[in-house]
């Protein structure tokens, strides 16, 4: 517990819509005031959220002319106000929003609570003489300035990342491309213009190099700096992110809001080492489904926690495709696990849900006993070799 309550951080200011309100709507809404998010109602009682985020990728399932807020809203938990702040931020990395509704019940919805609002009162504590090098990601994914916008989407796929630098030959910083910048610029045109929105339009080819897109001008941060002024740079420039240089510009980390809440949200309770987080259309999971995806990630996670570590998230994204096989869908499971060892990516593409995600795990686990073997972990060395099948 950190011995701030909610209610002391939250603002009792938020927008509303009504969950069958056309998504135009809502668009209004964040093009005029540009709230974090926007509370979904079904008369007085709360139902979910709407973000910017969930609207820019629901272009690519729904038509924008005919959609409605409750094809695009997800379901997201109510926090009481009484509840420690290291509460919101547990549920903040659970459910991958980056605001939370306040209040009671779904009927007495009182406020919201945002990530950022919750780290700047907290960094004012000793949390915030901490250094950004102790709470970074350090194997940092990047890209030359000549590589490709479907390479730099390629890549933000296969590990599960919304964010990469763009480095020269000497590893120097010359820009950053985000996975919410690309959509806006080469996915949602493309979507668009099935319904002749953009009709003569010339759409950005996937073929054009991060020279001529990446955003330029990056804010960065010392490794040395504190956590106090690293939220203080996020909140001035109203940015989740900060890639993190030494003195000769060269990228050695990248810090997220998430980075600095993991540790917060650990303080709720000392026995959760570990924290799923499901993504992409996990919420057409069965319970049966969804309950059996969380046991078996457990089981792995117990079984390998002297490979893994001590601590860290497992992001899941659940991808249901159209077609089927004796009735059931072709899924799609791409995993990615942060931990104090390492980061370790892997995907399962298979019929079944629960299927695919036991292939994402035998991946990871393939390459948790390779570093094993690599580190001349000598317990692991006869699983290593039955896993790579050379015995």
């Amino acid at each position: 517990m950190v011995g701030i309550l909610v209610q002391e951080v939250m603002t009792d200011r938020f927008q509303k819509i009504d969950i069958d309100a056309p998504l135009s709507e809502a668009i209004g809404i964040f093009e005029k005031e540009d709230p974090d998010l926007i509370l979904v109602f079904d008369g007085n009682l709360y139902k979910g959220v709407l973000t910017q985020d969930l609207i820019v990728r629901s272009h690519l399932k729904w038509d924008p002319t005919k959609a409605k807020v409750r094809d695009v809203y997800k379901t997201a938990p109510v926090i009481k106000p009484d509840e420690d702040l290291s509460k919101a931020a547990k549920l903040m990395i659970e459910v991958d929003l980056r605001s939370l509704p306040v209040g009671e019940s779904k009927a007495e919805i009182i406020g919201v609570i945002s990530d950022m609002e919750l780290l700047n009162r907290i960094v004012k504590e000793e949390f915030g003489k901490k250094k950004v090098e102790d709470f970074m990601t350090k194997d940092v994914i990047t890209l030359k300035p000549e590589d490709t916008v479907a390479k730099a989407l390629a890549t933000m796929r296969d590990h599960a990342i919304s964010r990469i630098p763009v480095v020269n030959e000497e590893g120097r910083l010359e820009g950053l491309v985000t996975l919410h910048d690309l959509i806006i610029r080469f996915i949602k045109p493309r979507f668009k213009a099935q319904y002749g929105e953009v009709a003569g339009e010339k759409i950005p080819p996937f073929s054009m190099q991060l020279r001529d897109v990446m955003i330029r001008g990056v804010i960065t941060i010392p490794a040395e700096a504190t956590l106090r002024e690293a939220v203080k740079t996020m909140m001035d420039n109203d940015i989740d992110g900060l890639v993190v240089v030494d003195d000769g510009n060269r990228v050695r980390g990248i810090l997220t809001v998430k980075d600095m809440l993991l540790p917060i949200s650990r303080m709720v309770e000392k026995e959760a080492r570990f924290y799923l987080q499901l993504g992409g259309d996990a919420d057409v999971l069965s319970d049966f489904t969804r309950e059996r995806i969380i046991e078996d990630v457990k089981r792995f996670v117990d079984g390998y926690e002297d490979l893994l570590g001590q601590e860290g998230i497992i992001y899941l994204h659940i991808r249901r495709f159209n077609e089927r096989f004796r009735g059931v869908h072709l899924y799609q499971a791409r995993m990615r696990v942060v931990t104090d060892r390492g980061v370790f990516v892997a995907t399962g593409e298979t019929w079944g849900a629960i299927q695919a995600v036991h292939d994402a795990l035998r991946a990871i686990e393939r390459q948790l006993l390779q570093k094993a073997e690599l580190e001349k972990d000598t317990r692991y060395y006869k699983r290593f070799l039955e896993k790579m099948g050379l015995e």
